[in-house]
Protein backbone atom coordinates (compact mmCIF):
# COMPACT_ATOMS: atom_id res chain seq x y z
CA UNK A 1 0.00 0.00 0.00
CA UNK A 2 2.84 2.35 0.72
CA UNK A 3 4.94 1.91 -2.55
CA UNK A 4 1.13 2.22 -4.36
CA UNK A 5 0.69 5.52 -2.36
CA UNK A 6 3.67 6.95 -3.74
CA UNK A 7 3.18 5.73 -7.19
CA UNK A 8 -0.86 7.12 -7.70
CA UNK A 9 0.99 10.68 -5.15
CA UNK A 10 3.82 11.27 -7.95
CA UNK A 11 1.72 10.26 -10.86
CA UNK A 12 -1.08 12.13 -9.89
CA UNK A 13 0.84 14.94 -9.88
CA UNK A 14 2.29 14.82 -12.81
CA UNK A 15 -1.05 14.46 -14.64
CA UNK A 16 -2.15 17.56 -12.34
CA UNK A 17 1.39 19.77 -13.17
CA UNK A 18 1.12 18.75 -17.41
CA UNK A 19 -2.16 20.91 -17.28
CA UNK A 20 -1.02 23.58 -14.50
CA UNK A 21 -3.23 22.93 -11.88
CA UNK A 22 -0.65 23.43 -9.55
CA UNK A 23 1.40 26.07 -10.70
CA UNK A 24 -1.26 29.08 -9.36
CA UNK A 25 -1.06 28.16 -5.98
CA UNK A 26 -0.18 32.02 -4.87
CA UNK A 27 -1.85 33.93 -7.92
CA UNK A 28 -4.00 35.82 -5.42
CA UNK A 29 -7.03 35.22 -7.12
CA UNK A 30 -10.62 34.49 -5.91
CA UNK A 31 -12.68 33.15 -9.20
CA UNK A 32 -16.60 33.52 -8.65
CA UNK A 33 -16.41 29.93 -9.61
CA UNK A 34 -13.46 27.60 -9.00
CA UNK A 35 -12.64 24.53 -11.09
CA UNK A 36 -10.30 22.16 -10.03
CA UNK A 37 -7.15 24.92 -9.80
CA UNK A 38 -5.73 26.44 -6.77
CA UNK A 39 -6.59 29.79 -7.82
CA UNK A 40 -7.41 31.96 -4.86
CA UNK A 41 -6.52 29.27 -2.28
CA UNK A 42 -3.77 31.45 -0.76
CA UNK A 43 -6.15 34.90 -0.66
CA UNK A 44 -8.94 34.37 1.38
CA UNK A 45 -8.76 35.42 4.48
CA UNK A 46 -11.55 34.47 7.02
CA UNK A 47 -14.72 35.73 8.19
CA UNK A 48 -13.39 37.22 11.07
CA UNK A 49 -10.75 39.02 9.90
CA UNK A 50 -12.87 41.19 7.76
CA UNK A 51 -14.51 42.67 10.66
CA UNK A 52 -11.24 43.77 12.26
CA UNK A 53 -10.58 47.55 12.76
CA UNK A 54 -7.49 49.34 12.51
CA UNK A 55 -3.70 48.13 11.83
CA UNK A 56 -3.76 45.51 14.81
CA UNK A 57 -4.05 41.99 13.56
CA UNK A 58 -6.45 39.32 15.44
CA UNK A 59 -4.85 37.15 17.64
CA UNK A 60 -6.31 33.66 18.29
CA UNK A 61 -4.79 32.71 22.04
CA UNK A 62 -7.06 29.62 22.37
CA UNK A 63 -6.79 27.48 19.10
CA UNK A 64 -10.33 27.64 17.85
CA UNK A 65 -9.49 29.17 14.56
CA UNK A 66 -11.22 32.36 15.47
CA UNK A 67 -9.68 35.71 16.88
CA UNK A 68 -9.99 36.35 20.46
CA UNK A 69 -12.33 38.27 21.93
CA UNK A 70 -11.11 41.87 22.76
CA UNK A 71 -9.82 42.35 26.35
CA UNK A 72 -11.87 45.45 27.04
CA UNK A 73 -15.30 45.09 25.27
CA UNK A 74 -16.74 48.93 26.30
CA UNK A 75 -13.43 50.44 24.61
CA UNK A 76 -12.62 48.52 22.23
CA UNK A 77 -13.23 49.47 18.69
CA UNK A 78 -13.74 45.62 16.99
CA UNK A 79 -16.32 44.74 20.23
CA UNK A 80 -19.26 46.98 20.56
CA UNK A 81 -21.88 45.72 23.57
CA UNK A 82 -24.68 47.82 22.35
CA UNK A 83 -26.85 46.01 19.93
CA UNK A 84 -27.06 47.86 16.74
CA UNK A 85 -29.33 45.92 13.97
CA UNK A 86 -27.80 44.80 10.84
CA UNK A 87 -25.73 42.57 8.79
CA UNK A 88 -21.54 42.09 9.68
CA UNK A 89 -18.99 42.19 7.48
CA UNK A 90 -18.07 38.76 6.60
CA UNK A 91 -15.23 37.20 4.30
CA UNK A 92 -17.16 35.56 0.77
CA UNK A 93 -14.26 32.57 1.31
CA UNK A 94 -13.96 31.12 4.63
CA UNK A 95 -11.69 27.91 5.36
CA UNK A 96 -12.60 24.77 6.27
CA UNK A 97 -11.08 23.94 9.87
CA UNK A 98 -9.05 21.17 10.47
CA UNK A 99 -11.65 18.96 12.54
CA UNK A 100 -14.34 20.25 9.81
CA UNK A 101 -11.64 18.79 6.78
CA UNK A 102 -11.82 15.70 9.04
CA UNK A 103 -15.27 15.17 8.87
CA UNK A 104 -15.64 16.10 5.35
CA UNK A 105 -13.60 13.37 4.05
CA UNK A 106 -14.97 11.02 6.86
CA UNK A 107 -18.47 11.66 5.16
CA UNK A 108 -17.45 12.03 1.68
CA UNK A 109 -14.75 8.68 1.18
CA UNK A 110 -14.95 6.86 4.19
CA UNK A 111 -11.73 7.77 5.32
CA UNK A 112 -10.81 8.80 9.27
CA UNK A 113 -7.42 7.75 9.13
CA UNK A 114 -4.42 8.12 7.20
CA UNK A 115 -1.54 5.28 7.10
CA UNK A 116 1.43 7.78 6.67
CA UNK A 117 0.58 9.30 9.79
CA UNK A 118 -1.23 6.85 11.76
CA UNK A 119 -4.17 9.64 12.46
CA UNK A 120 -6.54 11.76 11.03
CA UNK A 121 -5.81 13.13 7.49
CA UNK A 122 -5.45 17.36 8.96
CA UNK A 123 -2.52 15.62 10.89
CA UNK A 124 -0.52 16.38 7.46
CA UNK A 125 -2.13 19.72 7.71
CA UNK A 126 -0.75 23.16 9.69
CA UNK A 127 -2.73 24.28 12.57
CA UNK A 128 -5.73 26.40 12.15
CA UNK A 129 -4.97 29.91 11.30
CA UNK A 130 -6.28 33.30 10.06
CA UNK A 131 -5.31 35.24 7.18
CA UNK A 132 -4.20 34.15 3.67
CA UNK A 133 -2.70 30.95 3.24
CA UNK A 134 0.58 30.32 3.17
CA UNK A 135 2.97 28.41 0.85
CA UNK A 136 3.66 26.00 3.45
CA UNK A 137 -0.40 25.71 4.48
CA UNK A 138 -1.01 24.84 1.03
CA UNK A 139 1.54 22.59 0.13
CA UNK A 140 0.03 20.48 3.04
CA UNK A 141 -3.88 20.55 1.64
CA UNK A 142 -1.42 18.76 -2.04
CA UNK A 143 0.32 16.19 0.27
CA UNK A 144 -2.56 15.33 2.28
CA UNK A 145 -4.99 15.46 -1.21
CA UNK A 146 -2.66 12.58 -2.52
CA UNK A 147 -2.23 10.95 0.59
CA UNK A 148 -5.80 10.64 0.60
CA UNK A 149 -6.35 9.78 -3.21
CA UNK A 150 -3.74 7.28 -3.14
CA UNK A 151 -5.78 5.75 -0.25
CA UNK A 152 -9.05 5.81 -1.60
CA UNK A 153 -8.17 4.20 -5.19
CA UNK A 154 -6.06 1.63 -3.52
CA UNK A 155 -8.38 0.22 -1.25
CA UNK A 156 -11.54 -0.52 0.11
CA UNK A 157 -12.82 3.49 0.58
CA UNK A 158 -12.67 3.01 -3.62
CA UNK A 159 -16.40 2.89 -4.54
CA UNK A 160 -17.12 6.33 -2.39
CA UNK A 161 -15.49 8.01 -5.19
CA UNK A 162 -15.75 5.99 -8.24
CA UNK A 163 -18.06 2.93 -8.28
CA UNK A 164 -18.23 2.51 -12.07
CA UNK A 165 -14.96 0.71 -14.30
CA UNK A 166 -13.06 4.19 -15.27
CA UNK A 167 -12.15 1.96 -18.58
CA UNK A 168 -15.83 2.32 -19.25
CA UNK A 169 -17.05 5.06 -21.57
CA UNK A 170 -18.73 8.05 -19.40
CA UNK A 171 -17.52 6.43 -16.30
CA UNK A 172 -15.52 9.31 -15.53
CA UNK A 173 -17.77 12.15 -16.45
CA UNK A 174 -20.73 10.55 -14.03
CA UNK A 175 -17.95 10.55 -11.21
CA UNK A 176 -16.92 13.94 -11.80
CA UNK A 177 -20.89 15.30 -11.89
CA UNK A 178 -21.49 12.75 -9.01
CA UNK A 179 -18.50 13.50 -6.20
CA UNK A 180 -18.61 17.06 -7.70
CA UNK A 181 -21.97 18.23 -6.18
CA UNK A 182 -21.28 16.39 -2.57
CA UNK A 183 -17.89 17.67 -2.88
CA UNK A 184 -18.44 21.79 -3.65
CA UNK A 185 -22.07 21.09 -2.12
CA UNK A 186 -23.47 22.68 -5.30
CA UNK A 187 -23.77 21.23 -8.82
CA UNK A 188 -20.54 21.80 -11.34
CA UNK A 189 -21.09 24.13 -14.02
CA UNK A 190 -20.29 22.86 -17.56
CA UNK A 191 -17.20 24.72 -17.46
CA UNK A 192 -15.64 22.63 -14.44
CA UNK A 193 -16.81 19.37 -15.80
CA UNK A 194 -15.19 19.72 -19.08
CA UNK A 195 -12.10 21.33 -17.05
CA UNK A 196 -11.58 17.90 -15.05
CA UNK A 197 -12.42 16.05 -18.43
CA UNK A 198 -9.30 17.38 -19.37
CA UNK A 199 -7.65 14.81 -17.14
CA UNK A 200 -9.32 11.75 -19.18
CA UNK A 201 -8.17 13.01 -22.42
CA UNK A 202 -3.79 14.07 -22.28
CA UNK A 203 -1.24 12.69 -24.18
CA UNK A 204 0.37 10.64 -23.62
CA UNK A 205 -2.36 8.88 -21.13
CA UNK A 206 -2.49 7.69 -17.84
CA UNK A 207 -3.97 4.55 -16.57
CA UNK A 208 -7.30 4.68 -15.72
CA UNK A 209 -6.64 3.93 -12.30
CA UNK A 210 -4.01 7.09 -12.17
CA UNK A 211 -6.37 9.17 -13.85
CA UNK A 212 -9.02 8.41 -11.51
CA UNK A 213 -6.35 9.19 -8.65
CA UNK A 214 -5.54 12.77 -10.62
CA UNK A 215 -9.24 13.74 -10.69
CA UNK A 216 -9.99 13.16 -6.72
CA UNK A 217 -6.77 15.04 -6.12
CA UNK A 218 -8.13 17.40 -8.15
CA UNK A 219 -10.80 17.89 -6.43
CA UNK A 220 -8.99 18.20 -3.09
CA UNK A 221 -7.13 21.00 -3.73
CA UNK A 222 -9.73 23.16 -5.27
CA UNK A 223 -10.66 26.36 -3.45
CA UNK A 224 -14.42 24.76 -4.10
CA UNK A 225 -13.87 22.10 -1.80
CA UNK A 226 -10.79 23.94 1.17
CA UNK A 227 -13.34 26.94 0.99
CA UNK A 228 -17.06 27.50 1.61
CA UNK A 229 -17.47 30.05 -0.78
CA UNK A 230 -20.31 32.68 -0.42
CA UNK A 231 -20.86 34.70 -3.69
CA UNK A 232 -24.52 34.69 -4.10
CA UNK A 233 -25.59 38.28 -5.97
CA UNK A 234 -29.39 38.42 -5.04
CA UNK A 235 -30.20 41.66 -3.23
CA UNK A 236 -32.11 41.57 -0.06
CA UNK A 237 -32.26 45.23 1.31
CA UNK A 238 -28.95 46.36 1.50
CA UNK A 239 -28.04 42.95 2.05
CA UNK A 240 -26.84 40.18 -0.49
CA UNK A 241 -28.99 36.49 0.04
CA UNK A 242 -26.81 33.44 0.43
CA UNK A 243 -28.10 31.21 -2.78
CA UNK A 244 -29.45 28.40 -1.51
CA UNK A 245 -26.31 25.69 -2.14
CA UNK A 246 -24.53 28.39 0.19
CA UNK A 247 -27.37 28.37 3.10
CA UNK A 248 -27.13 24.39 3.04
CA UNK A 249 -23.39 24.60 3.45
CA UNK A 250 -23.70 26.94 6.39
CA UNK A 251 -26.25 24.90 8.19
CA UNK A 252 -24.28 21.61 7.72
CA UNK A 253 -21.08 23.04 8.95
CA UNK A 254 -22.35 24.82 12.02
CA UNK A 255 -24.86 21.84 12.67
CA UNK A 256 -22.44 18.67 11.76
CA UNK A 257 -19.10 20.34 10.67
CA UNK A 258 -19.40 19.01 7.70
CA UNK A 259 -21.05 18.15 4.24
CA UNK A 260 -24.69 18.26 3.29
CA UNK A 261 -26.52 15.10 3.60
CA UNK A 262 -28.94 13.49 0.68
CA UNK A 263 -32.02 15.61 2.35
CA UNK A 264 -30.74 18.73 2.66
CA UNK A 265 -29.23 18.72 -1.00
CA UNK A 266 -32.66 17.68 -2.10
CA UNK A 267 -33.94 21.27 -0.34
CA UNK A 268 -31.08 22.96 -1.71
CA UNK A 269 -31.73 22.16 -5.62
CA UNK A 270 -35.47 22.77 -5.10
CA UNK A 271 -35.67 25.85 -3.49
CA UNK A 272 -36.90 24.88 -0.02
CA UNK A 273 -34.18 26.88 1.96
CA UNK A 274 -35.45 30.36 1.32
CA UNK A 275 -37.57 31.38 4.79
CA UNK A 276 -36.52 30.93 8.44
CA UNK A 277 -39.16 28.37 8.90
CA UNK A 278 -37.73 26.19 5.91
CA UNK A 279 -34.13 26.53 7.52
CA UNK A 280 -35.36 25.98 10.67
CA UNK A 281 -37.56 22.87 9.77
CA UNK A 282 -33.69 21.47 8.23
CA UNK A 283 -31.83 22.74 11.40
CA UNK A 284 -34.34 21.11 13.61
CA UNK A 285 -34.31 17.87 11.37
CA UNK A 286 -30.09 17.99 11.58
CA UNK A 287 -30.03 18.20 15.07
CA UNK A 288 -31.83 15.18 16.05
CA UNK A 289 -28.76 13.22 14.64
CA UNK A 290 -26.95 13.02 17.57
CA UNK A 291 -23.93 11.07 16.06
CA UNK A 292 -23.65 14.48 13.50
CA UNK A 293 -24.16 17.16 16.05
CA UNK A 294 -22.73 16.10 19.38
CA UNK A 295 -19.23 16.27 18.32
CA UNK A 296 -20.01 19.82 17.75
CA UNK A 297 -21.05 20.09 20.76
CA UNK A 298 -18.29 18.79 22.10
CA UNK A 299 -15.78 21.36 19.90
CA UNK A 300 -18.43 24.30 21.05
CA UNK A 301 -17.84 23.70 24.79
CA UNK A 302 -14.05 22.74 24.22
CA UNK A 303 -13.29 26.85 22.60
CA UNK A 304 -16.40 28.29 25.35
CA UNK A 305 -13.99 26.89 28.81
CA UNK A 306 -10.42 27.04 26.10
CA UNK A 307 -9.82 23.33 26.26
CA UNK A 308 -6.89 23.18 23.50
CA UNK A 309 -3.66 21.78 23.39
CA UNK A 310 -1.22 24.37 25.32
CA UNK A 311 -3.44 25.30 27.99
CA UNK A 312 -4.31 24.51 31.48
CA UNK A 313 -6.67 21.65 31.09
CA UNK A 314 -4.67 18.63 31.60
CA UNK A 315 -1.36 20.24 31.83
CA UNK A 316 -0.85 20.68 35.52
CA UNK A 317 0.96 17.81 36.89
CA UNK A 318 0.73 16.81 40.61
CA UNK A 319 2.54 15.65 43.80
CA UNK A 320 1.76 12.25 43.78
CA UNK A 321 2.82 11.24 46.99
CA UNK A 322 0.28 13.66 48.04
CA UNK A 323 -2.34 13.36 45.75
CA UNK A 324 -1.88 9.10 44.85
CA UNK A 325 -5.50 8.55 43.37
CA UNK A 326 -3.88 10.66 40.25
CA UNK A 327 -2.29 10.16 37.66
CA UNK A 328 -1.36 11.17 34.51
CA UNK A 329 -3.69 7.91 33.61
CA UNK A 330 -6.10 10.29 35.07
CA UNK A 331 -5.81 12.44 32.16
CA UNK A 332 -7.24 11.67 28.86
CA UNK A 333 -10.51 9.91 30.65
CA UNK A 334 -11.23 13.41 32.78
CA UNK A 335 -10.82 15.64 29.83
CA UNK A 336 -13.46 12.82 27.72
CA UNK A 337 -15.94 13.11 30.74
CA UNK A 338 -16.25 16.42 30.17
CA UNK A 339 -17.29 16.10 26.38
CA UNK A 340 -19.45 13.08 27.19
CA UNK A 341 -20.97 15.40 29.97
CA UNK A 342 -22.28 18.18 27.33
CA UNK A 343 -23.29 15.50 25.15
CA UNK A 344 -25.66 14.11 28.19
CA UNK A 345 -26.76 17.39 28.99
CA UNK A 346 -27.73 18.80 25.51
CA UNK A 347 -28.98 15.39 23.94
CA UNK A 348 -30.95 14.91 27.08
CA UNK A 349 -33.05 17.98 26.71
CA UNK A 350 -30.83 20.01 29.21
CA UNK A 351 -31.13 23.94 29.85
CA UNK A 352 -28.01 26.41 30.50
CA UNK A 353 -28.81 25.56 34.44
CA UNK A 354 -28.21 21.96 33.63
CA UNK A 355 -24.13 22.24 32.99
CA UNK A 356 -24.24 23.70 36.19
CA UNK A 357 -26.30 21.87 38.11
CA UNK A 358 -26.24 18.27 36.53
CA UNK A 359 -24.94 14.97 38.63
CA UNK A 360 -24.19 13.02 36.32
CA UNK A 361 -20.72 12.63 35.26
CA UNK A 362 -18.69 9.79 33.80
CA UNK A 363 -15.68 7.60 35.32
CA UNK A 364 -13.45 4.90 34.68
CA UNK A 365 -11.10 3.00 36.90
CA UNK A 366 -8.63 5.69 36.77
CA UNK A 367 -10.88 9.07 37.59
CA UNK A 368 -13.55 6.85 40.42
CA UNK A 369 -11.30 7.55 43.57
CA UNK A 370 -10.87 11.07 43.17
CA UNK A 371 -15.29 11.11 43.18
CA UNK A 372 -15.15 8.78 46.11
CA UNK A 373 -15.79 5.53 43.87
CA UNK A 374 -14.65 1.93 43.80
CA UNK A 375 -12.56 1.59 41.19
CA UNK A 376 -13.00 -1.93 40.68
CA UNK A 377 -16.30 -1.57 40.02
CA UNK A 378 -15.22 0.19 36.73
CA UNK A 379 -13.34 -0.44 33.46
CA UNK A 380 -10.96 1.50 31.20
CA UNK A 381 -14.26 2.91 29.34
CA UNK A 382 -16.09 6.01 31.14
CA UNK A 383 -19.43 4.71 32.81
CA UNK A 384 -22.19 7.42 33.04
CA UNK A 385 -22.72 7.36 37.09
CA UNK A 386 -24.77 10.35 39.25
CA UNK A 387 -23.49 11.66 41.68
CA UNK A 388 -24.50 13.61 44.98
CA UNK A 389 -25.81 16.98 43.67
CA UNK A 390 -25.41 18.86 46.44
CA UNK A 391 -21.32 18.28 46.69
CA UNK A 392 -20.99 17.97 43.02
CA UNK A 393 -22.66 20.00 41.29
CA UNK A 394 -22.39 20.62 37.31
CA UNK A 395 -18.52 20.95 34.95
CA UNK A 396 -16.81 22.46 37.41
CA UNK A 397 -17.03 20.28 40.62
CA UNK A 398 -15.29 17.68 37.95
CA UNK A 399 -11.89 16.64 37.91
CA UNK A 400 -10.98 17.73 35.19
CA UNK A 401 -11.39 21.20 36.07
CA UNK A 402 -10.12 21.04 39.44
CA UNK A 403 -7.00 19.44 38.80
CA UNK A 404 -6.08 21.69 36.11
CA UNK A 405 -6.65 24.99 38.23
CA UNK A 406 -4.57 23.92 40.53
CA UNK A 407 -1.03 24.02 41.72
CA UNK A 408 1.43 20.97 41.69
CA UNK A 409 0.94 20.38 45.45
CA UNK A 410 -2.00 23.03 46.28
CA UNK A 411 -5.17 24.14 45.69
CA UNK A 412 -5.30 27.14 43.74
CA UNK A 413 -8.60 29.54 44.58
CA UNK A 414 -7.03 32.17 42.32
CA UNK A 415 -6.64 30.01 38.88
CA UNK A 416 -10.06 28.56 39.92
CA UNK A 417 -11.47 31.88 41.16
CA UNK A 418 -10.06 33.76 38.05
CA UNK A 419 -11.69 31.40 35.44
CA UNK A 420 -14.69 31.51 36.87
CA UNK A 421 -15.07 35.04 36.97
CA UNK A 422 -13.16 36.08 33.63
CA UNK A 423 -14.45 32.80 31.90
CA UNK A 424 -17.55 31.97 33.12
CA UNK A 425 -19.11 35.45 34.10
CA UNK A 426 -17.43 37.22 31.53
CA UNK A 427 -16.58 39.93 33.96
CA UNK A 428 -13.37 41.49 33.20
CA UNK A 429 -10.00 41.70 35.32
CA UNK A 430 -7.20 43.83 35.35
CA UNK A 431 -3.79 42.18 34.00
CA UNK A 432 -2.05 41.44 36.88
CA UNK A 433 1.59 44.00 37.57
CA UNK A 434 4.80 43.17 36.63
CA UNK A 435 6.04 39.91 38.43
CA UNK A 436 2.93 39.46 40.50
CA UNK A 437 2.66 35.89 38.91
CA UNK A 438 6.31 34.87 40.77
CA UNK A 439 5.53 36.41 44.13
CA UNK A 440 6.12 34.31 46.99
CA UNK A 441 3.80 33.89 49.99
CA UNK A 442 4.63 36.11 52.72
CA UNK A 443 6.23 34.34 55.65
CA UNK A 444 4.05 33.29 58.26
CA UNK A 445 1.90 30.42 59.97
CA UNK A 446 -1.20 29.36 57.89
CA UNK A 447 -3.85 27.01 58.91
CA UNK A 448 -5.93 26.93 55.24
CA UNK A 449 -4.44 27.55 51.69
CA UNK A 450 -7.41 30.05 52.18
CA UNK A 451 -4.84 32.29 54.60
CA UNK A 452 -2.13 32.25 52.43
CA UNK A 453 -3.77 33.75 49.17
CA UNK A 454 -5.44 36.03 51.12
CA UNK A 455 -2.18 37.50 52.80
CA UNK A 456 -1.01 36.99 49.13
CA UNK A 457 -3.17 38.94 47.77
CA UNK A 458 -3.61 41.81 50.06
CA UNK A 459 -1.48 44.36 49.24
CA UNK A 460 -2.81 47.54 47.25
CA UNK A 461 -1.65 46.89 44.28
CA UNK A 462 -3.32 43.03 43.76
CA UNK A 463 -6.33 43.46 46.33
CA UNK A 464 -8.84 45.68 44.26
CA UNK A 465 -9.51 42.64 41.91
CA UNK A 466 -7.81 39.98 44.11
CA UNK A 467 -10.28 40.34 46.96
CA UNK A 468 -13.15 41.63 45.12
CA UNK A 469 -13.35 39.14 41.94
CA UNK A 470 -10.71 36.53 42.06
CA UNK A 471 -10.48 35.11 45.27
CA UNK A 472 -14.16 34.77 46.39
CA UNK A 473 -15.42 32.04 44.05
CA UNK A 474 -12.22 29.87 44.33
CA UNK A 475 -12.69 29.93 48.00
CA UNK A 476 -15.76 28.47 47.33
CA UNK A 477 -14.38 25.55 45.82
CA UNK A 478 -11.46 24.95 48.48
CA UNK A 479 -13.80 21.94 49.38
CA UNK A 480 -11.88 20.21 46.69
CA UNK A 481 -8.28 19.25 46.92
CA UNK A 482 -5.72 19.99 44.08
CA UNK A 483 -6.68 17.16 42.15
CA UNK A 484 -10.64 17.71 42.83
CA UNK A 485 -11.22 14.99 46.04
CA UNK A 486 -13.56 16.46 48.48
CA UNK A 487 -11.66 17.53 51.41
CA UNK A 488 -13.38 18.77 54.61
CA UNK A 489 -9.69 19.62 56.36
CA UNK A 490 -6.78 21.67 54.49
CA UNK A 491 -3.95 19.99 54.07
CA UNK A 492 -2.31 22.76 56.33
CA UNK A 493 -4.71 21.46 59.45
CA UNK A 494 -7.48 24.11 59.35
CA UNK A 495 -11.16 23.29 58.56
CA UNK A 496 -11.91 24.74 55.12
CA UNK A 497 -14.29 27.52 55.15
CA UNK A 498 -16.37 28.23 51.97
CA UNK A 499 -17.86 31.24 52.74
CA UNK A 500 -17.20 34.36 50.43
CA UNK A 501 -18.70 37.34 49.10
CA UNK A 502 -19.17 36.54 45.09
CA UNK A 503 -19.14 38.89 42.41
CA UNK A 504 -21.80 37.37 40.10
CA UNK A 505 -21.70 40.65 38.38
CA UNK A 506 -19.18 43.18 38.20
CA UNK A 507 -21.61 45.23 40.69
CA UNK A 508 -22.96 43.24 43.10
CA UNK A 509 -22.02 40.51 45.14
CA UNK A 510 -23.49 37.66 47.47
CA UNK A 511 -22.43 35.64 50.52
CA UNK A 512 -21.84 32.02 49.09
CA UNK A 513 -21.23 29.13 51.45
CA UNK A 514 -21.04 26.06 49.07
CA UNK A 515 -20.26 24.42 45.44
CA UNK A 516 -24.19 23.83 45.19
CA UNK A 517 -25.37 27.57 45.68
CA UNK A 518 -22.31 29.39 43.54
CA UNK A 519 -23.54 27.24 40.74
CA UNK A 520 -27.31 27.72 41.10
CA UNK A 521 -26.68 31.08 41.50
CA UNK A 522 -23.96 31.32 38.38
CA UNK A 523 -26.98 29.30 36.42
CA UNK A 524 -29.81 31.53 37.45
CA UNK A 525 -28.25 35.24 36.83
CA UNK A 526 -27.92 36.53 33.16
CA UNK A 527 -24.17 37.35 33.54
CA UNK A 528 -23.15 34.32 32.82
CA UNK A 529 -25.41 33.59 30.37
CA UNK A 530 -24.44 36.50 27.93
CA UNK A 531 -21.19 35.45 28.18
CA UNK A 532 -22.26 32.05 27.43
CA UNK A 533 -24.28 33.03 23.88
CA UNK A 534 -21.48 35.19 22.94
CA UNK A 535 -19.43 32.79 22.90
CA UNK A 536 -21.84 30.58 20.71
CA UNK A 537 -22.33 33.12 18.42
CA UNK A 538 -18.37 33.66 18.09
CA UNK A 539 -17.82 29.82 17.16
CA UNK A 540 -20.82 29.70 15.16
CA UNK A 541 -20.47 32.77 12.66
CA UNK A 542 -16.26 32.65 12.95
CA UNK A 543 -15.94 36.14 13.54
CA UNK A 544 -15.08 38.97 16.32
CA UNK A 545 -17.84 39.84 18.39
CA UNK A 546 -19.36 43.00 16.94
CA UNK A 547 -22.63 45.33 17.68
CA UNK A 548 -24.76 43.66 14.68
CA UNK A 549 -24.00 39.99 16.69
CA UNK A 550 -24.18 41.55 19.77
CA UNK A 551 -28.36 41.51 18.76
CA UNK A 552 -28.01 38.01 18.28
CA UNK A 553 -26.26 37.21 21.47
CA UNK A 554 -28.36 39.29 23.83
CA UNK A 555 -31.21 37.64 21.81
CA UNK A 556 -30.20 34.47 23.13
CA UNK A 557 -29.01 35.15 26.22
CA UNK A 558 -32.89 36.22 27.19
CA UNK A 559 -34.12 32.88 25.37
CA UNK A 560 -31.53 30.93 27.98
CA UNK A 561 -33.49 32.63 31.12
CA UNK A 562 -36.95 30.94 29.82
CA UNK A 563 -37.83 27.48 31.21
CA UNK A 564 -37.71 24.76 28.44
CA UNK A 565 -35.35 26.74 26.38
CA UNK A 566 -32.62 23.85 25.79
CA UNK A 567 -29.03 24.01 24.77
CA UNK A 568 -29.81 22.52 21.28
CA UNK A 569 -32.24 25.28 21.29
CA UNK A 570 -29.28 27.60 20.82
CA UNK A 571 -28.03 25.62 18.07
CA UNK A 572 -31.19 25.83 16.28
CA UNK A 573 -31.93 29.64 16.79
CA UNK A 574 -28.08 30.55 15.92
CA UNK A 575 -29.73 29.62 11.94
CA UNK A 576 -32.66 32.36 12.90
CA UNK A 577 -30.90 35.31 12.48
CA UNK A 578 -31.09 37.64 9.46
CA UNK A 579 -27.10 37.13 9.19
CA UNK A 580 -27.50 33.60 8.58
CA UNK A 581 -29.00 33.82 5.48
CA UNK A 582 -27.61 37.40 4.15
CA UNK A 583 -24.11 38.52 4.18
CA UNK A 584 -23.06 42.14 3.79
CA UNK A 585 -19.55 42.95 2.21
CA UNK A 586 -16.77 44.23 4.32
CA UNK A 587 -14.60 47.40 3.47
Amino acid sequence: MGHQGRLFGARSRSILASIGVFSVACSGEVPGTSGMGAEGASSTTSQASSTTGGDAQPVDTDGDGIPDMPAVPQDDDDFVSECVPGIPATSQVPRMKNRQYDRVLQDLLGVTTLASVAGSPSNLLVPDFEGSLTDIAWNSYQVAAEEVAAQVIGGTQRTSFIDCDPAAAGCFEQTIREFGRKAFRRPLTEEEVKSYLRLTTLDPPGLPDEIAAAILVAFLVSPSFIMLPELGQESEGTSLKLSQHEVAARLSFLLWDSLPDADLNVAADTGQLATKEQILAQAQRMIAHRDKTAPVVAAFHRSYLDIREGSRWGAREHDLTRFPKFSTATIAPMLAELDAFFEEVAFGGGAFSDMFLSNVAFVNQTTAPIYELDPADYGSELTRVELDGSQRPGFLTRVAFLSSYSSYDTTSPILRGAFITSRILGIEIEDPPDGAINTPIPPGVYATQREAITALTSPPACARCHLTYINPPGFVLESFDAVGSAQTVDPLGGSIDGTADVYLTEEASKTISTPLELMTEIASGLQAKRNYAKYWVKFATGRLPNAADACLSEDLALKLTADGYTILDVLADLTQADSFRLRSIGN
